[in-house]
């Protein structure tokens, strides 16, 4: 697999615009694979409540130069300050399998650790989302416990 040969940065989206977070995953089974119980079409009232930055949630987009290119969320877990949920991460199809994927969980995992305060990142993925799970375990999550299909994967970052 090619290195990723761009750079890429995370701003923040607050307030959270989710018009430009439908344009972006208009595809259903991209939409689908960021969050399975996602209504299609696309609800921006259910998206808000997820992203909300009053429950400590911190949205934000990937650009590469001045074009969006993905999104990424991190999530303060309820009981325990020190671990924070990536969430409803999305790169564009044509940066898939460039190192997109590490490059934004790198640069969420800064994000998490500097203004979180996190010791430990954790994430939730389908089984039948290969791609994700190879990615997420390219960049250190490990598998520690599985639902039927829901593998829930973590990163110590001590």
């Amino acid at each position: 697999m090619p290195e990723c040969e761009y750079m890429l940065r995370i701003v923040e989206n607050n307030p959270v615009d989710t018009e430009a977070l439908a344009r972006m995953i208009a595809d259903p089974e991209d939409l689908h694979l960021v969050w399975p119980a996602a209504e299609n079409p696309f609800n921006h009232d259910q998206w808000r409540a997820e992203l909300d930055p009053g429950r400590g949630t911190r949205s934000f987009f990937v650009f590469r130069g001045e074009g969006m290119v993905g999104h990424g969320a991190l999530a303060p877990l309820q009981g325990d300050e020190s671990t924070v949920m990536v969430r409803f991460l999305y790169i564009a199809p044509d940066m898939r399998n460039r190192g997109a994927g590490r490059l934004l969980l790198s640069l969420l995992e800064v994000r998490a650790k500097e203004t979180m305060g996190a010791r430990r990142l954790i994430l939730k993925v389908r089984t039948y989302n290969q791609r994700a799970m190879g990615c997420y375990g390219k960049y250190g999550f490990r598998e520690y416990s599985r639902d039927g299909t829901l593998v829930t994967m973590e990163k110590n970052l001590s």
